[in-house]
């Protein structure tokens, strides 16, 4: 017996979809995650000074802060500052590619465009929401 596993239009779709969301996540974190890494080391120069300044001023703003940490780890960041980065990066990236999945097969052609804006408002939303979290909790 021969059996051979095909996709459906739907589901190749929906594969290529999540492909694509997740490739452009895991590339956009790891830009971030070397830009972080540059502000780290801004942050310890500046730290390591006699009388140092804010490292909000000196280095990255905070609110770019927030944005980029909020961009590259999500939700998991949101709720626990001090989650690993790694498995921040990985949850994020498969929520990121269900959402693609689910945009390239509802929307089909359009479906990038409804992934992007969906990208978009999800950074807005948990970098606001973290930014505040500071004064609420």
């Amino acid at each position: 017996m021969n059996y051979r596993f095909r996709f459906g239009p739907n589901q190749r779709r929906a594969l290529v979809g999540a492909l694509v969301a997740a490739s452009f996540f895991l590339i956009e974190a790891g830009v971030i995650e070397i830009l972080l890494g540059f502000d780290q080391e801004c942050r310890s120069a500046v730290g390591n000074l006699r009388l140092a300044p804010d490292p909000f001023s000196v280095c990255m703003p905070e609110w770019e802060w927030m944005f980029l940490h909020s961009a590259s780890r999500g939700l998991p960041w949101m709720f626990n500052p001090s989650f690993p980065t790694l498995v921040a990066i990985i949850a994020m990236g498969v929520v990121y590619s269900l959402i693609g999945a689910f945009s390239a097969t509802t929307y089909k052609s359009k479906g990038i465009f409804f992934y992007l804006a969906v990208h978009v408002f999800l950074v807005a939303a948990i970098a606001g929401l973290s930014y505040l979290g500071k004064y609420i909790a």
